[in-house]
């Protein structure tokens, strides 16, 4: 039912859309999970409250799973419990909050470490940083949680962030997270996946009335959505069907550890029927943590990770190319990408190019790297590049991605803007394309779409080989919104925001900090026509106005955190009648008070504390008691 409904959704999209948009049939940003749909419109209509998910607290996900080909060929028994090998975490106990998905993500990292370490990681740091709309309890699912750890925001230890604190940022992670897979509802391939990683995440729906409290078992049969998360931590193909309220067809259980506490079920486990309707649903290994110098740094659009797909329909080549272009602050060599996968048995074919001759045509260089891979599973992976590419500083490369499926629609995975789950996402010009061709067949043709039309990111990562300069390196990213023509593109480590002899006003900017492992924050505050100082506001938010046609005439930046005293940021302003101005640093003024001159452009670098840097002799800042 759910797969006949998207696909009309599909067709519905194909139909309404104007055929001059794209040359191709592309579909829509679109989530492709029906629920998924249906739950934003009860958040948007305010018919879903934080009461309601009290103790529970999963919600849908944004893509429907399928069915891999995958088969085990190894005999499994019939009864296996990670309780009786060392590989579980403590019950915990979420309490009256919807935290449930967190600690179903840690637990199974948690079990996947074990027994060479024992880690206990903060819920209470993905709960309040995942990026998303919602607050602390206000629920998640497992595309959230892999957002967050495959963009290093964590794991991060309980000890840090306590379970029920409050928010806490700029926390370093323990390990980084390369890979999550989604499994199939296959119970051969999830034994073996628990087997050799440790518990699994799932999902399934609870209600009191379908619990036999005597015997720890639940059993459910109807049709609502899955509304809590658990681990699966071992099984048992002949627990009596006679145990649970109603009969099941017949025997076997999933042995579940939930996050209620030790006085909920058998010390805190459940047995969950075989036969329950949604017995292994949404299950997801989070079995993978790299230590920090795996890489060095990452180039990444896609901070939410994948919330939509885009794509083509093929009836008969079912495939489909993605591509990001991105800006190396550094000259280093590219060791790996990373992507989603959306559809079980994907092969997909990777390709670097370099010096590229068009900034809107990912191929439009030279290839310089290029391999294939195969992913039974959905879920999100990375790739190692068969021979590390070397980039050059400020010259762009491209990570160009063939999907190819047993689909007759392609889906590329995106991150977009869904108001009531990931309006926080934001896109900009020149850096995420698709295509039904890849140039492959119109080699003299352009025939890549820029989705930041549509508000989106490609999904694609690349990461650049550890050294000691880019451990020690801390990126800042801004972008400046600039009269008659909005927001500009996003700048990085000294680049040129805004623009210089056309005498246009800077009115707003956005400027926010790639911490890596310091305990690093960033606040700006502008100093704004008719309006002067503005207050302090933090790390990647807007300072100054937009639409009010008001200038920006000084600005001023200062970092935070343990780590402050390591590093200095500067940064410079071009003001109209002056030109470039001297560098400002570490909170000083930068720009003109009381001559009403705008801002044109702005450019910001974070330099280690006591690495050279040339500032200069000019002056960062004139006021009206100063001399120009």
């Amino acid at each position: 039912m759910k797969k006949n409904l998207l696909f009309i959704l599909t067709v519905l999209v194909l139909m309404l859309m104007p055929q001059s948009v794209f040359a191709e049939s592309v579909l829509a940003t679109l989530p492709a999970n029906p629920a998924f749909l249906e739950y934003l419109d009860q958040v948007n209509s305010g018919s879903v409250t934080t009461d309601s998910l009290a103790e529970t607290g999963l919600i849908p996900e944004p893509l429907l799973r399928g069915q891999s080909s995958q088969e085990v060929t190894e005999e499994l028994p019939e009864a296996y419990d990670l309780r009786a090998t060392g590989r579980i975490s403590p019950i915990y106990n979420q309490g009256s909050y919807g935290t449930c998905w967190t600690f179903a993500t840690m637990e199974s990292l948690e079990s996947y470490l074990m027994p060479e370490a024992n880690m206990d990681f903060s819920e209470n740091n993905l709960a309040w940083n995942h990026g998303y709309d919602w607050n602390f309890d206000d629920a998640g699912n497992y595309y959230m949680a892999t957002a967050y750890l495959s963009r290093y925001s964590g794991p991060v230890s309980e000890i840090d962030d306590p379970y029920a604190s409050e928010q806490t940022t700029g926390l370093d992670a323990l390990y980084h997270i390369q890979s999550v897979e989604m499994l199939p509802n296959n119970p051969d391939v999830i034994k073996q996946a628990i087997i050799d990683g440790g518990a699994v995440a799932t999902a399934i729906h609870v209600a009191a009335e379908f619990i036999a409290v005597e015997n720890n078992a639940l059993y459910y049969l109807g049709t609502e959505e899955p509304n809590h998360a658990v681990t699966i931590v071992g099984w048992d193909d002949n627990y009596d069907k006679n145990l649970f309220a109603s009969s099941p067809e017949g025997d076997g259980a999933w042995i579940i550890q939930n996050s209620w506490g030790v006085e909920a079920g058998e010390d805190g486990f459940y047995y969950l029927s075989y036969y329950d309707t949604w017995a292994g649903n949404d299950v997801t290994a989070f079995h993978n943590a790299e230590s920090l110098d795996n890489y060095g740094r990452v180039y990444q659009y896609d901070y939410l990770g994948t919330t939509s797909t885009m794509g083509y329909y093929h009836p008969d080549t079912p495939s489909a190319w993605g591509a990001n272009i991105f800006t190396p602050v550094a000259s280093e060599n590219l060791a790996a990408i990373s992507t989603y996968i959306t559809s079980f048995d994907t092969d997909v074919e990777i390709s670097i190019y370099s010096n590229l001759t068009d900034e809107n045509n990912p191929v439009s260089g030279e290839l310089v790297s290029n391999q294939t891979a195969y992913f039974d599973n959905m879920g999100y992976y990375t790739v190692k590049l068969d021979t590390p590419v070397a980039l050059n500083a400020f010259e762009p490369f491209s990570v160009v991605v063939k999907y190819s499926t047993n689909d007759k629609i392609t889906a590329i995975p995106v991150e977009t803007k869904l108001n009531g789950y990931s309006s926080a996402a934001w896109a900009n010009s020149g850096q995420s394309f698709i295509s039904d061709d890849g140039g492959e067949l119109y080699e003299d043709e352009n025939v890549w779409t820029d989705v930041s039309l549509n508000g989106s990111n490609v999904c694609i990562k690349a990461f650049t080989e550890y050294t000691e300069s880019t451990a020690d390196a801390v990126d800042v990213f801004y972008r400046s919104y600039v009269e008659n023509s909005g927001w500009d593109e996003v700048m990085t480590d000294g680049q040129t925001a805004g623009s210089e002899g056309y005498g246009l006003r800077l009115e707003a900017f956005e400027v926010k900090l790639d911490p890596k492992n310091y305990d690093l924050g960033l606040s700006a505050r502008t100093h704004v026509e008719n309006i002067g100082w503005q207050d302090w506001c933090t790390d990647g938010s807007l300072s100054g106005t937009t639409d009010q046609g008001l200038r920006l005439e000084a600005v001023e930046l200062k970092l935070s955190g343990s780590s402050a005293d390591l590093f200095d940021i500067y940064y410079r302003v071009h003001a109209q009648n002056i030109g470039w101005m001297g560098w400002a640093k570490n909170g000083q003024s930068a720009g003109t008070e009381g001559f009403g001159y705008r801002l044109e452009a702005i450019e910001i670098q974070v330099i280690p504390k006591g690495q050279a840097f040339d500032s200069g002799t000019t002056a960062p800042f004139v006021g009206t008691s100063e001399s120009l």
